[in-house]
């Protein structure tokens, strides 16, 4: 839930400047409705919010009122099924804009993706990424969750096109760290472990990537060694990383295991 959260903030952000401003000119139903959102009584709010979308099918406060059915929906109540409901809904209304269409189908791709739905959950992503220009702060986390999904369904050239697109997209080291470490996974999975030892001296060489990364990526760079047989490599590689790995007791079992495969 906590990602959802965070694109839902992100959403509010970009999709609704309005609601940081509201107009004096708003019908009594938002007036109310704001009022009794400020005072926590969500409820009453959800209500206000309802029946102005029936009573003003051209009203100005439209966006306000979904969003914040939106956010009653998945931050007070967590109620995912309507929260998807909802955002159908508006991504019909206002599906036009190019950025609040591409950040509704990112949310509604996380929430597909908790309702076990990982086709929409791609299908929601691959749109938003269509629809949305070079932005590698904001596409990048997009596409690794959707090469994470087509891992999921095995589709592992699929993952592995859109890691490589997030690689070349992403300029920041921290970023592109993070591509070529799911790239590095995904050759992993399979079996490719000379590609995954390329990506991961790509990764490592890299300058400016923090500790904990280029420790997760020495700790997947240990698999491959121990897969050629390089035991003494992979114990070298464990020891370098004690001190930045987020959990020695990890470390310390990996080496306890390693060579007894």
């Amino acid at each position: 839930m906590a990602r959802a959260g965070l694109c839902l903030l992100l959403l509010l952000a970009s999709f609704l400047p309005a609601c940081g401003r509201t107009e004096s000119s708003a019908g009594p139903d938002v007036e109310a409705a704001r009022e009794a959102f400020s005072q926590g009584f969500y409820l009453e709010a959800e209500t206000g919010y309802e029946r102005y979308l029936q009573k003003e099918p051209k009203g100005r406060q439209r966006r306000e009122a979904w969003n914040r059915l939106l956010e009653i929906s998945l931050n007070v109540k967590g109620d995912v099924d309507r929260s998807v409901m909802l955002l159908e809904a508006m991504y019909l209304e206002f599906g036009s804009d190019p950025t609040a269409s591409a950040d509704m189908l990112v949310l509604m791709g996380d929430l597909y993706e908790q309702q076990g739905n990982r086709a929409k959950a791609v299908e929601s992503w691959e749109k938003s990424l269509a629809g949305r220009g070079d932005d590698p702060e904001k596409n990048v986390p997009v596409l690794i969750r959707l090469a994470r999904a087509k891992r999921g369904q095995r589709d592992f050239d699929g993952a592995q096109e859109a890691l490589e697109r997030c690689a070349a997209m992403a300029r920041d080291p921290e970023l592109k760290a993070r591509c070529l470490y799911e790239s590095a996974q995904n050759f992993a999975f399979t079996q490719s472990f000379g590609r995954a030892k390329a990506t991961l001296e790509e990764l490592l060489a890299l300058p400016g990537v923090p500790e904990e990364s280029r420790a997760l990526a020495t700790f997947l760079l240990v698999d491959v060694c121990e897969h050629e047989g390089r035991i003494s490599d992979a114990r070298k590689l464990l020891e370098s990383i004690r001190k930045t790995y987020p959990n020695p007791l990890v470390i310390q079992a990996r080496l306890d295991s390693l060579g007894k495969k």
